[in-house]
């Protein structure tokens, strides 16, 4: 899959005739997976190639002045992206200019001068352009104009939960990873770049691979068991969201940990995506390093039995 960062990149690789979609698709949820399969399958049936048009920030950074937090960071979403068969990826980061362009020019611009589009496929609540006034509804109505046929994708319902990234982040926020996988049609995950730490984790038996996750929404703090997903093997693992109370007092900004239970070797610089299994506890002081590395044995032991009894597939597992 071949990302481009600006229109001049974009246009620069001179892309043969394109089946495109359009969103900022956080979370990559099961609405924005149905959007983006239809993309690929039509590039497929047609021989042409799928793009992929996202926006590397919330577009209501710029609109409103502020943005939720991501469930997916652009990184992670340029996996997901690859994971579901995308050929190419245009990320944009979406500006004052794109905010009040007209929705007719940013679709002649984008979709037929830059990515020769023949079919365009979009969301029922994807908009674009000023005042949001761009959607399928637009370009279909105003088809004479354009010169690619456009593809409406249906509405998608999980049962009878409100779809929408909104609702993950809440389901996220209050630790119902469960419900939050449900809509996301995968397992909840987080996805960063290995970088140093203190070190601390291999002086006490336990190394630890600490993550940049380049500001994705964290859940509740606390000890999770998880799966760690790094060049394609998977591994066991701890995972540590939180303040490190007992080694590090008087921190206020979470840290994100990974120990993997079964895995000797350097991590840094590399990317990390860890799958979320099963909550082991909230996070707490020690009285002492020994207490601590006592408790940790504990969490290491509960992963190993949840895993011994054959539930260490990706799915999550809610624990009060």
């Amino acid at each position: 899959m071949k990302v481009y960062r600006s229109f001049d990149e974009a246009r620069a690789a001179r892309l043969g005739a394109t089946v495109a979609t359009l969103g900022v698709f956080d979370g990559v949820h099961v609405g924005h997976r149905h959007v983006i399969r239809e993309c690929v399958t039509l590039s497929v049936e047609r021989a042409l190639a799928s793009v992929v048009v996202t926006f590397v920030q919330h577009p209501r950074a710029i609109i409103a002045g502020r943005a939720p937090k991501l469930i997916t960071s652009i990184r992670h979403r340029f996996r997901l992206f690859e994971e579901l068969g995308v050929d190419h990826v245009l990320a944009l980061d979406f500006d004052r200019r794109l905010q009040q362009m007209p929705a007719a020019e940013f679709a002649h611009l984008v979709f037929e001068d830059i990515l020769h589009a023949r079919v365009v496929v979009l969301g029922h609540n994807c908009r674009f352009g000023r005042n949001r006034e761009g959607g399928a509804d637009f370009l279909i109505a105003h088809g004479d104009e354009f010169s690619f046929e456009v593809k409406h994708a249906e509405e998608i319902r999980v049962g009878t939960e409100i779809l929408s990234s909104t609702a993950i982040r809440q389901a996220i926020e209050r630790g119902d990873l469960e419900a939050a996988s449900r809509m996301l049609g995968r397992p909840y995950s987080l996805f960063g770049k290995v970088v140093r730490g203190d070190g601390r984790g291999r002086t006490i038996g336990f190394p630890t691979a600490n993550l940049d996750l380049d500001h994705e929404l964290l859940p509740p703090n606390g000890v999770y068991g998880a799966i760690a997903r790094l060049n394609g093997e998977r591994h066991l693992a701890l995972l540590n969201i939180g303040c490190r109370p007992t080694v590090d007092p008087g921190r206020t900004l979470p840290v994100v940990e990974a120990h993997l239970l079964d895995f000797e070797g350097d991590l840094y610089g590399k990317n990390l995506e860890v799958i979320f299994l099963m909550r082991i506890r909230d996070e707490r002081r020690f009285d002492s390093l020994d207490a601590l590395v006592a408790r940790i044995e504990q969490d290491r032991e509960e992963l190993l039995r949840y895993q011994a009894e054959g539930r260490g597939g990706e799915k999550p597992l809610r624990k009060d």
